[in-house]
């Protein structure tokens, strides 16, 4: 977008405080590494994490991760390493019935899940 500005076009995995189509200011260092300075421009979306119980298998577990939640019109990417599920919630879908969905999840011990970024919308979901 520009010489330091970029748009993010994966789902977080590890940093906490951007999502999916967020406008970062970027720095380089002297190795040509870039690094994010802030958001200038938040999309809307939500990053939730999950660490899926892993009882049928990790792959299998993962995928389940992601079948349950492509109904609602929630991307997600896998990260195998680590054995976790990265969502993109997006504005445009039903909030509540999507934290309803994973808040009964962790109840019932079928993943763990941290919000890695999140909007008011989602915090004034039930």
């Amino acid at each position: 977008m520009g010489e330091d500005r970029a748009r993010l076009d994966n789902i977080p995995f590890f940093a906490r405080g951007y999502a999916l189509g967020d406008v970062v200011v970027i720095a380089p260092e002297e190795d040509g590494t870039q690094w994010v300075r802030k958001v200038v421009e938040y999309s809307d979306n939500c990053t939730i994490r999950i660490l899926p119980e892993e009882n049928d298998g990790q792959a299998e577990a993962r995928q389940a991760v992601l079948e349950t939640f492509a109904p609602f019109g929630v991307e997600a990417e896998i990260i195998e390493q680590f054995g976790l599920v990265a969502l993109n919630v997006p504005s445009s879908v039903d909030i509540e019935a999507v934290k309803r969905l994973i808040l009964k999840g962790a109840e019932e011990g079928r993943w763990a899940y941290e919000e890695g970024c999140v909007t008011s919308q989602w915090r004034a979901a039930g």
